[in-house]
């Protein structure tokens, strides 16, 4: 038996279907979506800040760095964890590099001991950064009583 090819040498392919192609692609961002938000919160540390009614927010554009102590007294720079004051400097001179308009931002848990909050705030002011802000939470509204 032959194969009758004498009609379609001259057509090709004339569509190709892409919902297959669709339907992989969606699933893998959504993959990667629900993967990159587990990988944030196990790497970052758990801080619950404390409260303050003035909060206001820091500016987008202005350049920072990130000073972070938690309740069990671990210290993270821009969400890297660091060991001693010699290497909290490093980063912050380094930063300072980028640009002398540097601000510190200091995000302390609530249980933490005041002594670490202090203890970054002259790491900052050692290393030449004049502007400085802690990290607070607006808080929570409660119910009003009836």
């Amino acid at each position: 038996m032959a194969a009758d090819t004498s009609s379609d040498d001259e057509e090709g392919i004339n569509s190709i279907n892409v919902t297959p192609l669709v339907d992989v692609m969606l699933v893998l961002l959504i993959i990667f979506m629900v993967t990159t938000t587990k990988i944030q919160e196990s790497e970052a540390l758990a801080i619950d800040k404390p409260d303050a009614q003035t909060g206001q927010k820091l500016e987008p554009k202005q350049h920072h760095i990130l000073l972070t102590c938690a309740k069990d007294g671990k210290l993270e720079v821009d969400h890297k964890p660091v060991d001693g004051d010699a290497a909290i400097k490093e980063a912050i001179t380094r930063k300072l590099a980028e640009g002398r308009d540097l601000q510190g931002v200091i995000q302390c848990d609530e249980e933490a001991q005041v002594k670490s909050m202090i203890h970054l705030v002259d790491l900052l002011r050692d290393a030449g950064v004049k502007k400085y802000a802690i990290a607070t939470e607006k808080p929570k509204a409660t119910p009003a009583p009836s």
